[in-house]
């Protein structure tokens, strides 16, 4: 929004006041696949408990902690959403943590994309 001041006073100069909002990400999306060695399907809440599992592994308590939400699954493939606070360490979990499957299969996560506007993460010119 720009102010400007109208005073009619030929003696001063017009004066321009700016106001800038800079509001704070509360959120940070990623798109991640899981990766496994067979062939497999994962029901959602399974899905979400490998993420849990993976953020507790690399991060304890405060992966634990984490909120995260699954907003789009079509296996293996999902768009996640975590504290925006929290990217870097969520990011850095899903990269280099592998987990074993309830079948006792290797499987890791791994980042796509990554952008604090779900936009960013929901459709790329490169696919």
């Amino acid at each position: 929004m720009m102010d400007v001041d109208m005073s009619g006073d030929s003696k001063t100069t017009d004066q321009t006041t700016f106001r800038t909002t800079i509001s704070k990400q509360q959120f940070y999306y990623f798109a991640i696949t899981m990766v496994t060695d067979v062939e497999t399907s994962v029901e959602p809440q399974q899905y979400y408990d490998y993420i849990m599992v993976v953020l507790r592994q690399w991060l304890g308590v405060v992966g634990a902690g984490m909120s995260v939400d699954i907003l789009d699954l079509k296996y293996p493939r999902a768009i996640i959403r975590v504290p925006f606070d929290r990217y870097k360490a969520a990011w850095q979990a899903m990269t280099v943590t592998p987990f074993k499957q309830l079948d006792g299969t290797s499987a890791h996560f791994q980042v796509l994309r990554g952008s604090a506007f779900a936009m960013g993460v929901v459709s790329s010119s490169r696919d």
